[in-house]
């Protein structure tokens, strides 16, 4: 498929470039000669309202006409025009009594003219064409050269905006296949324990419940573990279609961030962790509550997953230099390795896959709390160094007159 996409903007892209090319040369031609035939008329009229041809590299003949139309003077500038073939071109002239223009053509050469009439007869001035004719000549070979080499240079041209184009799509085309694929897997690994356990739970129809209960309790773990898996799928692929928006309100951020804390504080001290978290007090934000709690939420759960027993957890809000909203939160355990820290927030990455399933993870949290972020017009870095591991959120604040659309 990729080949193929390729192969149409190829083809589209250079199309398109040389219809440019060519209505550029026949542009740039037609404004030349232009160009050159108003100079023409130019060295016409001057000739007429002086009376007189003016000196100069251009070929021009000036004839007075009695009133039987006969020639009674003639002037040539850098001509020699035979007298017949200037009675020839005086009849082919206009006549009317007015002033007069047009062009002639004698012995394979072409001439402009402008005539006016006199008391007695007529005025009319020549200019031959030669160099129009010799420019267009010119223009014509210069054109088809320049159209030719172009169409050659636009292949290579072609071939690297061709792929510089379509690297995106094909990027995204991959994540995507890799998102499906992941997906299934992260959903293929719950069902096939469920199905297992439910069939351990029926081959035996005459147990009690509490007998049964691992296997129950199997069942219930992985049927809500799924269900948090489908939710953050659900979520990132309405981030993707951009059908979330924050609907946004002033918020006691310290208040709302201390609450969240405190709920987490008993539970983290029982799994043998220290927790600390310190608070700007005071301070007000405008955001999504909902989506500011979901954020911090996953990158706590993230903390608590990935700190040893005895290890320590903090969390700090203030604001930075710029007055935006900084969260950050931190942890002791494995150091993460540096080209691990540029895909932890990609979707389904994890640092260990091995330890999956011990932790109850399955590589979404940190990409959907970095969506959340970027809503908010803000973002998550990571810094690991020394067995701690850093994570920054800043956030914007979001327009009194923004919400949901």
């Amino acid at each position: 498929m990729h080949r193929s996409l390729r192969g149409r903007f190829f083809v589209i892209s250079w199309i398109l470039l040389m219809l440019f090319l060519i209505a550029a040369c026949v542009g740039i031609s037609l404004f030349l000669y232009q160009s050159a035939a108003n100079e023409t008329e130019k060295a016409l009229r001057t000739a007429v309202e002086t009376r007189s041809l003016p000196d100069g590299a251009r070929g021009m003949v000036s004839v007075q006409l009695d009133e039987h139309g006969g020639l009674a003077d003639v002037g040539q500038v850098h001509m020699s025009l035979s007298g017949e073939t200037l009675r020839s071109l005086v009849k082919g002239m206009e006549m009317t009594g007015e002033q007069n223009d047009g062009k002639l053509e004698q012995n394979g050469k072409q001439y402009r003219y402008l005539s006016v009439p006199e008391q007695g007869g007529a005025w009319a001035v020549l200019a031959e064409c030669s160099q129009e004719q010799a420019l267009v000549k010119t223009l014509r070979r210069n054109s088809i050269i320049f159209i030719l080499v172009g169409a050659l240079l636009l292949i290579p041209v072609c071939t690297l905006l061709t792929k510089w184009v379509s690297k995106p799509i094909e990027t995204a085309w991959e994540q995507q296949n890799d998102f499906v694929s992941d997906a299934t897997h992260e959903l293929k690994t719950p069902l096939t324990v469920i199905a297992t356990n439910t069939e351990a739970v029926m081959s035996n129809p005459d147990a009690t419940i509490e007998s049964q209960e691992k296997w129950l309790d199997s069942i219930q773990g992985e049927t809500t573990r799924m269900a948090g898996l489908v939710g953050d799928l659900l979520f990132l692929a309405k981030i993707d279609a951009n059908e979330i928006h924050p609907d946004p309100s002033d918020l006691e951020i310290s208040d709302m961030l201390e609450e969240m804390c405190m709920e987490r504080e008993s539970r983290i001290f029982e799994a043998g962790r220290m927790f600390d978290y310190e608070m700007t007090p005071g301070i007000r934000y405008r955001g999504d509550a909902r989506l500011i709690r979901r954020m911090v939420d996953a990158l706590l759960d993230n903390a608590e997953k990935y700190t040893p027993e005895g290890g320590s957890i903090r969390m700090v809000v203030n604001r930075d230099r710029k007055l935006r909203l900084r969260i950050v939160i931190s942890n002791s355990g494995e150091t993460i390795p540096p080209d691990a820290l540029q895909k932890i927030f990609d979707r389904f990455y994890r640092v260990d896959p091995a330890r999956a399933r011990d932790t109850g993870g399955y590589g979404l949290g940190l990409c959907v709390a970095k969506s959340i972020a970027e809503l908010h017009g803000g973002s998550i870095t990571a810094v690991s160094e020394n067995g701690i591991n850093v994570f920054t959120v800043l956030l914007a604040e979001i327009p009194a007159d923004s919400g949901k659309n």
